[in-house]
């Protein structure tokens, strides 16, 4: 356990650039978003969309960490893959590290949310959307695990490939496997066995209407109702497990250096 945690440590520093670069765009966009606000006399109305927007985005941070530190690690991949703890306690550092990074932008950006939606004139029951919010961010960090694992799953296919082929032809194939499998999982989508545990939502945000005259600024966001499966939570959270699983199986037997 001392070991996996002296890992963990090292994922941290490696990481560490990724984050301060989130950080800064975080922050830019926000920065942006008041001066443009301050502009048209709507900070906490832009503030409320940029937060939200910027919420929605950390489904792909994941993605974009781990682009980031194992392209680090590729050009170290002699040394990450002699290190004597197993591949999975490797790549469970690389998503923890991740992970706890990700926490720290999406709090602020959650916070922010909180405050501007609070000071803004947009008009939605706070009751509602307060469930509907906590149910949305648990179902995002999900996604956001499940497209961190499939970003690992594909990447370890790729370094298999590369093996035995040039980048360019590697990320080809892996590019076609993915698009199949993304294909073949779709087909099952409609299937009544992944679609049970419906929690039926009121109305949530769907988007953003807003109009600006010379002197009147009109800022709206629109609502629909729709259905969350509690079979999907339990899909997506199953097939991040297979993925990571397949991941470390392929990293082990097939890219071992």
């Amino acid at each position: 356990m001392t070991a996996w945690l002296d890992l963990t440590k090292k994922e941290f520093r490696l990481g560490l650039p990724a984050f301060i670069f989130s950080l800064v765009i975080l922050i830019g966009m926000f920065a942006i978003g008041i001066l443009i606000g301050r502009s048209l006399d709507m900070v906490w109305e832009l503030l409320t969309f940029i937060a939200f927007a910027a919420i929605t985005l950390h489904s792909f941070y994941l993605v974009y960490y781990m682009l980031y530190s194992l392209d680090v690690e590729r050009k170290r991949m002699h040394l990450w893959l002699h290190n004597p703890l197993p591949t999975s306690s490797l790549l469970l550092a690389k998503l923890v590290s991740g992970s706890t990074y990700m926490l720290i932008t999406f709090i602020i950006s959650v916070t922010v949310l909180w405050q501007a939606f609070g000071n803004s004139m947009v008009s939605i029951n706070s009751g509602e959307w307060l469930g509907v919010l906590t149910l949305w961010m648990i179902y995002l960090m999900i996604t956001t695990i499940l497209f961190g694992c499939t970003y690992l799953f594909f990447w370890t296919i790729f370094m298999a490939l590369s093996k035995t082929y040039n980048d360019f032809l590697s990320f080809v194939f892996t590019f076609i496997f993915f698009v199949g499998a993304v294909w073949l999982l779709s087909a099952f989508d409609g299937f009544p066995f992944l679609t049970w545990g419906a929690i039926h939502i009121g109305n949530i945000p769907s988007g953003v209407e807003f109009s600006i005259s010379n002197e009147v600024h009109h800022f709206e966001i629109e609502q629909t109702t729709t259905v969350l499966y509690l079979s999907h939570f339990v899909r997506d959270l199953a097939l991040a497990i297979l993925l990571f699983g397949g991941g470390c199986w392929i990293l082990d037997r097939k890219v071992e250096v």
